[in-house]
């Protein structure tokens, strides 16, 4: 860019950044000298808000859809240090943080310094009594019905729902026509299929060993770059067959499809599943080099598909109903527990297609705010950021009691002008900053800030809120369900972690800083509350959330320096080699810290820094033995001495496994004396109902009652009788795998998943020290 060029751009920045100061004032002048008039203008229809153009838009430019305008900005003069005539113009409405109208890079000096500087506001206004900015994004809808089911839900207790617009939705009808009009606007795309279940079938191939090495072939052939799980069933023939579950996404662009044809005449036929020709093709031909079966002797036959990672889970529980299966690592899937683990495991491969058509997004407010200032807010948050979306929200108050006060919105996720929603952890960052302004601008004491930056420990969602009081108070509408629900065995998990998750947020331990981004918030929030708490040495609040960040600060950096410095002495390195000795007295250091640290912690912080800090030490105290063992000239070492090197960790898995043994046993008496409640109460509705429909209904809900309290007491019992040989298991041989027909429950298959930990921890020792001059291998 030549001279003249840049002496252009320069004056267009000056005076755009003239023009944003000048509507700033006059804006703030008109909002002072017209309050009354404003007002009473709200009371009747919400016009949506006017968004001016920020400094930053004009000078950079937008596209016609709105994005920023990349070449243009490439064209731009560049300034160093932040300096030049935009230096004093202070940060846009809405700008993302750290970004300063008229230049000033991110990277640069003055940028930190405005980082910390806003961290110190933050810091003040929290201290002064201000709460902060709460805005989650609980769900997403496809489809008019789902939709129009999350407005019914916003609209419920009779709550007004106001549009984009400013018209208002007084019943479930009126939420029901304004969503069935936004439908011509939702996505026309399909949900991919991303996982199916499939059977395999090689003609003549008997249950023998030879027949199952086949099938082993045939499969890791077949199915090659796909994730897959299989169980070998055999048929009333004597022979083998396959039931697999598999992701239809391959290696490269390789996915299976699976089409519909029609078998037999209109009326009398049939309509069966199949591959796609070309993926039948060449799973067929990749078996048969595999197996060297001719390809009339494969059979493959698809069943139904699922979507997305719940898919996956769905379909591995189904498989596993009739024995555990294995994946396409040789790993065991046995149960709940580790059909999820797979399921997250899975998920990057699915490349799963998903449209979104709303999202029901929350603003939440501390009981006692006012509701019409926080109704104003809400409004102008939701037209500055949305507003080429259309979107109705409410406020719920009927939670109040409970200390919150909501904000519901359900927005199209889809602009007028195309353009689709996909909020990231900055996009959620923005639109607190966006709404901490509109709120402060309606006089309510609200500032946007991070969890991170107050080591705060992570909410829970209004869904564990509800799954918690469907099972602890039934709805009087809905009580034989509810309490139907709360009896089966299968929702027991889920209602559990709800609980947990509950319990966690209501006491909001200290979030532990484990990793070095989350670490450089709590040091920067550690500056900030010293100098709030240099300035006002009489605030309580600022003192805690001091001493808060500090104990923060001071732990992370524990485990994060533990872990740095166990990958150093784990780490094979020739050129400088560490003993035993050595390793010992860091580990005896170490020990030191963690234990002193630990007396300090309290609840479920301290819970965090044990699991923690332990994982590392463990796996050093093993490093430790073998080290040693190499340095007396051990060549080989039998399971046995495997095991004693487990040592303390084969003593924790036997007082796990007895401990769990131990709540199983309870667990299982009280399911046993719910069931016998449950069978007394259901004499009792037989020997009083009628024969009205209501008597009938409520007869057919206690037997649902009783059937679902017999189911659970018999699997607890079975889920005793499997810890309770897990136990005896692991205090014989504490080296041996937990068999998998023991993973009977969530605790067993997470205390066998913690043993197989510690040994492949024992085993990679091992390989790294084969390498060494005096190598040993595990026989």
């Amino acid at each position: 860019m030549n001279r003249d060029a840049q002496i252009a751009w320069w004056v267009e920045l000056v005076e755009a950044a003239r023009r944003a100061v000048s509507d700033a004032g006059e804006t703030r002048r008109r909002r002072s000298l017209g309050l009354d008039d404003e007002l009473r203008a709200r009371r009747g229809r919400v016009a949506p808000l006017p968004k001016a153009p920020t400094a930053q838009e004009i000078i950079r430019g937008t596209t016609i859809t709105g994005g920023r305008d990349e070449e243009r900005t490439r064209l731009l003069p560049t300034s160093a240090g932040g300096g030049g005539g935009g230096g004093g113009t202070s940060a846009p409405s809405g700008s993302k943080p750290g970004q300063v109208a008229g230049g000033g890079g991110p990277g640069g000096g003055g940028a930190r310094a405005a980082g910390q500087g806003e961290a110190v506001g933050r810091a003040r206004q929290l201290a002064a009594g201000y709460q902060p900015a709460v805005i989650k994004v609980v769900s997403y809808a496809r489809g008019v019905a789902r939709a129009t089911a999350t407005g019914q839900y916003v609209q419920r207790e009779d709550v007004a729902l106001e549009t984009y617009d400013g018209r208002i939705l007084a019943d479930r009808q009126a939420v029901a026509d304004e969503i069935k009009a936004w439908s011509t606007n939702f996505a026309k795309r399909a949900e991919s299929h991303d996982v199916g279940a499939v059977r395999l079938s090689l003609q003549g191939v008997a249950d023998t060993t030879e027949g199952r090495e086949t099938y082993e072939k045939a499969i890791a052939a077949g199915f090659e770059g796909h994730r897959y799980a299989y169980r070998l069933d055999v048929t009333q023939k004597g022979e083998l067959e396959a039931r697999i579950v598999t992701a239809m996404a391959g290696a490269g662009k390789e996915r299976f499809r699976v089409r519909e044809e029609r078998v037999g005449e209109e009326g009398r036929g049939f309509t069966r599943k199949r591959l796609d020709l070309a993926s039948e093709a060449r799973a067929k031909e990749r078996i048969t080099v595999a197996t060297g079966l001719a390809p009339d002797a494969i059979a493959i036959a698809p069943g139904a598909t699922s979507h997305g990672r719940d898919g996956v889970t769905y379909r591995l529980n189904k498989l596993i109903e009739k024995g555990p299966a294995i994946d396409d690592r040789g790993r065991a899937i046995a149960n709940v527990a580790e059909t999820k683990t797979a399921a997250r495991e899975w998920g990057a491969t699915l490349r799963s297609q998903s449209s979104r058509d709303t999202m029901h997004l929350i603003v939440s407010a501390k009981a006692g705010t006012d509701v019409g200032a926080l109704t104003r807010a809400a409004r102008a948050f939701l037209q500055d950021r949305f507003a080429d979306h259309k979107f109705i929200f409410g406020v719920h108050t009927d939670k109040e009691a409970d200390g919150h006060v909501h904000v519901h919105a359900v927005v199209a996720v889809k602009s007028e002008s195309g353009q689709k929603l996909h909020p990231s952890r900055e996009t959620f960052s923005e639109w607190r900053q966006v709404y901490a302004q509109h709120a402060q601008a309606e006089g309510l004491k609200i500032v946007a800030t991070s969890a991170r930056e107050r080591a705060s420990s992570q909410s829970y969602g209004p869904k564990d809120k509800a799954i918690v009081e469907a099972a602890d108070r039934p709805r009087p509408t809905r009580e034989a369900s509810d309490r139907a629900y709360a009896a089966d065995p299968a929702n027991r998990r889920l209602i559990d972690n709800a609980r947990q998750r509950i319990a966690v947020a209501r006491t909001n331990p200290i979030r532990l800083p484990l990793r070095a981004q989350d670490l450089k918030f709590v040091n920067e929030g550690v500056q900030a509350w010293r100098t709030i708490v240099t300035e006002q040495p009489a605030n309580a609040q600022a003192k805690d959330m001091l001493e808060r960040l500090l104990m923060a600060q001071t732990v992370g950096s524990i485990v994060q320096t533990i872990g740095k410095r166990v990958e150093q002495l784990t780490k094979e390195n020739p050129t400088m080699a560490v003993t035993s000795e050595q390793m010992a007295k860091d580990l005896r250091l170490m020990n030191d810290a963690v234990s002193r640290t630990s007396d300090l912690l309290q609840g479920e912080t301290k819970q965090q820094f044990r699991e923690a800090s332990s994982r590392y030490l463990e796996t050093l105290a093993n490093r430790v033995d073998l080290q040693r063992a190499s340095e007396h000239g051990i060549q080989q070492m039998t399971r046995a001495e495997v095991e004693a090197i487990a040592g303390a960790n084969a003593d924790r898995l036997i007082e796990r496994a007895s401990g769990i043994q131990q709540r199983e046993e309870r667990e299982a008496a009280a399911a046993a004396r719910l069931a016998d409640r449950a069978i007394a109460a259901e004499r009792r509705e037989e020997a009083t109902a009628g024969i009205d429909p209501t008597s009938q209904r409520e007869l057919r809900a206690e037997r649902a009652i009783v059937a679902g309290a017999q189911k659970s007491a018999a699997q607890e019992t079975r889920e005793a009788a499997a810890a309770r040989e897990a136990a005896a298991s692991l205090a014989q041989h504490p080296a041996d795998r937990l068999s998998p027909t023991l993973l009977q429950s969530d605790a067993l298959a997470q205390l066998r998943a913690e043993q197989e930990q510690i040994i492949r921890e024992i085993e990679a020792s091992e390989g790294a020290q084969a390498q060494s001059t005096k190598p040993q291998r595990m026989t």
